[in-house]
């Protein structure tokens, strides 16, 4: 009789847990089956709960996971990085994914920015590439707050340089050349430059088009501040001879404009950098090879293997530039060795 009874106890639990089962089935049928928004949604293709999205479409919210949606009035962009401006029609904008989905969506009253300027809805051509943003309503529609132009970019380490282009070779390795027009502009250390500053070994961003060949012409290009890293082989009051690497050195040449950092001087000064010193220089490249330094640090002590000469990786519009480096086990500093 005891076990009769301890059998039954479990009645109550078996039964539960096929109920739960039942309903979870039901619900997966229910969800897979065609015919409404809210299928579509279910699919996994989606954001659960947003089946205005259609199928294909995944958003990044500010609580959610990448892929996810976070909650209701709290959601980020659209996650999808290939969305295309197929048809505008008034600020109406009917868009398609690189996968082949669309959605038509208002842009009325969205604050539209391109590169860091504002346009208008009108401004918008059929080809842009975009990211938006939006909130839900009170009645559940979606109201697109901000549309963002998406700026074809391309990175690199100049390779070569005409009048008319500039060939980089890119991270990865693969080599590609960019058109240069007389409306294209430079920058260089936050400052205006010119094409003057497009030297062999300089790293750049360059912002821009991309027509249906693919041919990029950029219409602004960022140069990165260089670097010189190693052992200072002599100097005199305008250069450092640095010691790159072994049997190469680097000219480096300072003005009275020259900055320097040396450990222990509150004051420094060429003075203070001595031979044999470890020395990183930061300024513009030349043609020639050498360095027109704006900074110098050194006064780091102890015998060091040099990296090699490269250039830092610059900031985007309003960021600064920081030099980085490759071979950060043989200098003094992790990563202030060869990054070229």
């Amino acid at each position: 009789m005891t076990a009769l009874i301890s059998r039954w106890r479990f009645v109550p639990l078996i039964l539960a847990l096929t109920l739960a089962g039942v309903a979870s089935v039901a619900y997966a049928l229910g969800a897979s089956s065609g015919g409404s928004s809210a299928a579509v949604a279910a699919q996994g293709t989606t954001i659960p709960g947003h089946p205005e999205l259609g199928s294909g479409w995944i958003g990044a919210g500010s609580g959610g996971m990448p892929g996810m949606a976070g909650m209701p009035g709290m959601r980020g962009a659209v996650g999808q990085t290939d969305v295309t401006i197929t048809k505008i029609d008034g600020t109406r904008l009917s868009l398609q994914t690189g996968d082949g989905w669309t959605r038509t969506i208002d842009a009325a009253g969205a604050t539209v920015t391109k590169a860091g300027k504002t346009l208008a809805v009108t401004d918008l051509q059929v080809g842009d590439k975009i990211t938006f943003r939006e909130t839900r309503q009170s009645d559940g529609t979606y109201k697109i707050n901000s549309i963002q132009v998406v700026v074809p970019t391309a990175s690199g380490t100049v390779t070569a340089v005409t009048s008319a282009s500039v060939t980089i070779k890119q991270p990865g390795g693969a080599s590609k050349t960019l058109t240069l027009t007389g409306s294209t502009t430079y920058t260089r250390g936050g400052a205006a430059a010119t094409q003057s500053a497009l030297v062999v070994g300089v790293r750049i961003v360059a912002q821009g088009t991309v027509d249906s060949a693919g041919h990029f012409t950029a219409t602004a290009v960022t140069i990165a501040d260089s670097t010189v890293s190693g052992t200072v082989a002599s100097k005199s009051a305008t250069t450092i001879v640095v010691t790159t690497a072994p049997g190469k050195t680097t000219t480096v040449n300072v003005t009275a404009a020259t900055k320097y950092v040396v450990i222990g001087v509150s004051a420094p000064t060429l003075a203070n950098i001595a031979a044999g010193a470890w020395v990183m220089a930061t300024g513009t490249l030349n043609t020639d090879g050498s360095l027109d330094a704006t900074r110098v640090q050194g006064g780091f002590g102890g015998p060091f293997k040099p990296g090699a000469a490269g250039s830092g990786i610059p900031g985007g519009p309003g960021r600064g530039r920081w030099p980085m480096g490759g071979s950060g086990s043989a200098s003094p500093i992790p990563g202030t060795g060869s990054n070229t």
